[in-house]
């Protein structure tokens, strides 16, 4: 009887260990890496059944909060905080960046916006030859200079205008000394001015000092707002830009290049003098900034849990103004973090006569379901260009908490 007990009691301990360990390796990947609540949150429905959250907040007031005791974090001096998910309250299975925000209900935008952005330094678009009395030359190239970098200062001064690094090169007596970044790290570079025919100074660089282009309002509240629902890019080098500054404007959509397999269509618009919003950051969820002056019916937004694949409307602006099409959701991939949550097939005739589904400039476009804000437009399949991509309002929100 004595041995029947341990064999029992043997198994059990087994069970366990091993229920434990299988959670422990699968559980995780049911867990979003970033989460949005509310200040008074006590339920957890981005968690599976049996988990718990503990945050450590390192603002003032410090401490741990468990949630589901009712204890409310104040989203005025804790707008974010890391928090680690245990199973049953004991075995921690992974580390969540929650953010806390009293902005649960938004206005939808789908206005087509202009955006003009400006980068931390001066863009390095190409790398160009000097043809010179001697040869051709190349001195940024020598230099060690790449398409993408960022110039930030010259012989020690800030530089943030194309006319200012002129004028260092114009005047330069000597050799200059560059310092800036390459994929956020720190470089500096000297670069010795070559003279071309006309006697004219030059290093051999196509540089800019804003990034433009059209894309789609998706929210904003009083106070922010957020557009695209993807990073702005350098359209020659691909580099990502990491934001100084910059503005949203209202644009007015002229054009539309009709989309077709294997060549995505544009919408072509031109910027209006309304400004509509200072832009503060440029994320990998979209872009962020100061709302001015928008005004518009507030809506709840839609968690991932709420999303279903079925019937949606998709907002957007291809030249009539703000209009409501049918799309569908047909995939919902909750644990994915990226501007790639969900899988969208347009269905509405209209829409897909006028551009052939989704086109460029159509990016940020606001996804509602049921009357809820549940996501953006962010990519379109090459090869079929009625479907695409949208990311998860709950992740453009969680960004924009964070840099609010």
């Amino acid at each position: 009887m004595k041995k029947y007990k341990l064999k029992i009691a043997a198994a059990l301990v087994t069970s366990i260990l091993l229920f434990a360990l299988t959670s422990a390796l699968i559980l995780p990947f049911a867990i979003p890496d970033s989460a949005l609540v509310s200040p008074t949150e006590t339920e957890s429905s981005w968690l599976p059944e049996g988990c718990r959250w503990l945050c450590r907040v390192e603002e003032e007031p410090s401490g741990e909060v468990w949630q589901n005791n009712a204890d409310a974090i104040d989203a005025q001096k804790v707008e974010s905080y890391s928090a680690t998910v245990y199973l049953c309250g004991v075995i921690p299975l992974k580390t969540v960046d929650v953010a806390v925000t009293d902005s649960l209900w938004v206005v939808p935008g789908g206005q087509a916006i202009g955006i003009s952005l400006r980068p931390d330094g001066i863009l390095v678009a190409a790398i160009a030859d000097v043809d010179t009395a001697d040869g051709t030359k190349s001195p940024a190239k020598e230099a060690g200079l790449k398409a993408g970098d960022i110039i930030q200062t010259i012989n020690g001064t800030s530089v943030s205008k194309v006319s200012q690094v002129t004028d260092f090169v114009q005047n330069a007596k000597e050799a200059l000394r560059l310092g800036g970044e390459r994929n956020q790290k720190a470089m500096e570079w000297t670069v010795t001015p070559a003279y071309d025919k006309n006697g004219k100074a030059k290093i051999g660089l196509w540089i800019r000092d804003t990034v433009s282009g059209i894309g789609t309002l998706s929210f904003f509240t009083d106070s922010l707002f957020g557009a695209l629902g993807h990073p702005i890019s350098d359209i020659d080098t691909g580099q990502f830009v990491d934001a100084a500054g910059g503005n949203i404007y209202s644009a007015s959509i002229v054009n539309v290049d009709k989309g077709q397999k294997g060549v995505p269509g544009s919408l072509c618009g031109i910027f209006t003098s309304k400004k509509m919003g200072e832009i503060t950051k440029n994320t990998d969820c979209g872009v962020f900034g100061k709302a001015s002056g928008l005004t518009g019916k507030k809506v709840p937004i839609g968690r991932k849990e709420d999303i279903k694949c079925t019937k949606a409307e998709l907002w957007c602006d291809i030249g009539n103004g703000v209009e409501r099409f049918d799309i569908e959701i047909v995939r919902v991939m909750p644990s994915a973090d990226s501007s790639k949550g969900m899988v969208i097939h347009i269905t509405d005739a209209a829409l897909i006569e006028q551009t052939g589904g989704i086109v460029q400039g159509m990016s940020g476009s606001p996804i509602l379901q049921n009357g809820k804000l549940v996501g953006a437009v962010t990519h379109v399949f090459v090869n079929d260009p009625t479907r695409g991509y949208g990311i998860f309002i709950e992740n453009m929100l969680s960004k924009a908490e964070k840099i609010k």
